[in-house]
């Protein structure tokens, strides 16, 4: 009983870490307008700022899972949350200067340090939870998402009422407090193995192509909707700026029960089925947002299909990552998938916007469908493989 009480405490505050290191990425989305307009740049600009950091926050989990698996998972994660949370005081002087190069060193240095805690909390994760790995990481994405949902209207409302850049240091403070408790309730770091697999051990097994391919997918409409889903439907479907970032939020809270579900399904029904079936339901999210005519209808549907099939998949592809890697490469295997999902993935914000600029919103939006199109076809490939085989 006392250990798994410890067990359920100890993913509590990973989930806690989790809502905050994904919490830093979602202040911009809703208050993007504000941002441009008081640093006085454009779409492109700010999606070639957006990409360089989400670059470096899958650039950087090729180093958090070899480093988590070096010194320990709680102290890598300390530093993630303490570093991270120390980097949004920038945005202080961004908003004071007006500068876009302020601006883009803030969220570079977040970025970098936030990129340590994926691998290393999913490594942790998938060596703890035993025989109920999936359900573990639904349950770690569900505490994280309980925290990040509420994100974009809490940064609306501080960023609208005392600056936009209040919004970004109040979630730093946050991580800082997030820091404190976890060199405190977390002691001896787990490290198992005197080997640390590397990034090339990792590239070499053969069956985690086709998932790092469809991860890429995954990453180039993944990144592009949480940057501009608020400004698209503000601009093009016509709804208040306020209700579009309550919007974001929606969506996000449509990840709770699909992460658990995700979870759940993937434990009993394996990984590469439920990955099929929510790859299907982010493209039929796509399709409603882009050809339903009536709005509220389109918006409401999109928030619900790809809400809980987009947040759903992730515990199904997260299991399926670790049964397929052995124990002591786990952290590098997570690292590069991070990489591919985040850093690869990112351009998707840059070409997302670059198109805005050039031809709208909408053609935007048919762009990121077909990358998910892609990550559907690429789901029938994947390997079939459970904790047990």
């Amino acid at each position: 009983m006392e250990q798994k009480l410890s067990k359920n405490g100890h993913l509590l505050l990973l989930g806690s870490a989790h809502s905050l290191n994904h919490s830093l990425f979602v202040i911009a989305s809703p208050l993007l307008a504000l941002i441009m307009a008081d640093l006085g740049v454009t779409k492109s600009v700010i999606g070639a700022v957006s990409t360089a950091a989400s670059f470096l926050y899958g650039v950087g989990a090729l180093v958090g899972g070899p480093l988590g698996d070096k010194i320990g998972e709680a102290k890598t994660i300390t530093l993630c949350l303490t570093f991270s949370g120390l980097s949004t005081l920038i945005m202080l002087g961004a908003a004071t200067t007006r500068s876009i190069y302020l601006y883009g060193l803030a969220l570079v240095l977040m970025a970098s340090w936030a990129s340590l805690y994926h691998p290393t909390a999913n490594s942790l994760i998938s060596k703890a939870f035993k025989g109920k790995v999936a359900e573990s990481m639904g349950l770690h994405g569900v505490g994280g998402t309980l925290g990040v949902v509420l994100t974009p209207t809490i940064a609306w409302i501080i960023g609208s009422t005392f600056g936009w850049s209040w919004a970004f240091v109040t979630f730093g403070m946050l991580c800082l407090l997030l820091a404190f408790l976890f060199s405190k309730k977390f002691r001896k770091p787990n490290n198992g193995n005197n080997y640390v697999g590397t990034i090339i051990d990792a590239l070499k097994i053969r069956e985690l192509w086709v998932l790092l391919i469809f991860n890429v997918a995954i990453g180039l409409f993944m990144k592009g909707v949480e940057l501009y889903f608020p400004t698209y439907i503000n601009e093009n479907r016509q709804v208040d700026q306020a209700w579009a970032s309550v919007a974001l939020t929606l969506v996000l809270a449509a990840g709770v029960p699909g992460q658990w579900i995700g979870g759940k399904a993937a434990d009993k029904f394996g990984s590469k089925k439920v990955l099929i079936a929510t790859s299907m339901g982010v493209c039929a999210g796509f399709l409603c947002l882009l050809f339903v005519p009536i709005y509220m209808v389109s918006v409401a549907a999109f928030i619900i299909l790809y809400g809980l099939s987009f947040y759903a998949h992730q515990p199904a592809l997260n299991s399926l990552t670790g049964f397929l890697s052995p124990q002591n490469q786990r952290g590098a295997v997570y690292g590069v998938f991070f990489f591919t999902s985040f850093g690869i993935g990112s351009i998707s914000q840059l070409i997302a916007g670059f198109t805005a600029d050039l031809y709208g919103l909408d053609v935007a939006f048919y762009l990121l469908t077909i990358f998910a199109v892609a990550a559907l076809f690429l789901s029938f490939k994947l390997p079939k493989k459970t904790e047990h085989t």
